[in-house]
C-alpha cells in the first residue's frame, strides 16, 4: 500500500519475517513450529501477471531461507489483500473489475486466503451490497470456477516462469542487501526502506 515494486515488497516480507523466525526461535519455539506460526499476507493488484509471480516468487524465496535455517517445514502460508489502490471513487463500478482481476491472479499464484476489499470501499463505509459482491466473488472464483482445485495453474508457462524467476532474484538480491544493513529493523530506522520505496 505504500508503493513499493513486487521486489522490494517481497524483500521486506521475507527480512520481517526473518526477523520474527529469529524473536521465536530465540524465544524457545521449534523452528518447525515457528515457520508454522508464520503467515505472510500480499497485495494483489490489477496486473495479473505480475501478481501470480509475486505469490510463486514468494514461496520460492521463503523455502530457500527455510532451507537455509535446515527446516524440514518449508512452506509458505500466504493471504492476499486487493490492493487499496486500485480501487477508484470517480466510477466505484470498475472496481469490481479490479477486484475480480486481483482475486483471480492471487487465487493463481497459490494464495490460501483471499481478500477482496468491496468495490464501493473508496467512498467510505461499504454498504451491504458491495460486502455481498466482495464475499460473492471470491466464492465465485473459488468453488463455482473451480480455481482453488489446481495446484499450479500458472505452472509450465514461460512467461510467468520467467517472471517469477526475474522477480525471485530481485526480491533475494533486495532482501540480502537488507539482511546485510542489520536486518527490517534496522532498515526501517534508518529510512532506507522508506527511501528505496
Amino acid at each position: 500500500e505504500a508503493g513499493a515494486s513486487e521486489a522490494w515488497e517481497l524483500a521486506c516480507s521475507l527480512a520481517t519475517g526473518v526477523a520474527y523466525l529469529r524473536s521465536l526461535t530465540d524465544a524457545g519455539l521449534g523452528l518447525d513450529d515457528a515457520l508454522g506460526a508464520l503467515t505472510f499476507t500480499y497485495s494483489a493488484g490489477t496486473d495479473q501477471f505480475a501478481t501470480i509471480a509475486t505469490f510463486r516468487a514468494a514461496r520460492r524465496c521463503w523455502d530457500r531461507v527455510a532451507g537455509a535455517c535446515g527446516a524440514e517445514v518449508r512452506a509458505q502460508h500466504q493471504t492476499a489483500v486487493s490492493s487499496a489502490a486500485l480501487l477508484t471513487r470517480r466510477d466505484p463500478w470498475v472496481n469490481l473489475l479490479r477486484g475480480t482481476i486481483s482475486t483471480f491472479a492471487a487465487g493463481v499464484g497459490g494464495a490460501s486466503a483471499v481478500t477482496i476489499r468491496p468495490f464501493d470501499a473508496a467512498l467510505g463505509c461499504p454498504d451491504g451490497l458491495g460486502r455481498r459482491l466482495a464475499r460473492n466473488t471470491q466464492l465465485l472464483l473459488t468453488e463455482e470456477s473451480g480455481l482453488s482445485r489446481l495446484v499450479d495453474p500458472a505452472g509450465g508457462s514461460w512467461y510467468v516462469e520467467d517472471l517469477t524467476d526475474r522477480l525471485a532474484e530481485a526480491a533475494w538480491e533486495r532482501f540480502r542487501r537488507i539482511e546485510a544493513d542489520g536486518g527490517i529493523l534496522a532498515a526501517l530506522a534508518s529510512g532506507r526502506v522508506a527511501d528505496e520505496v
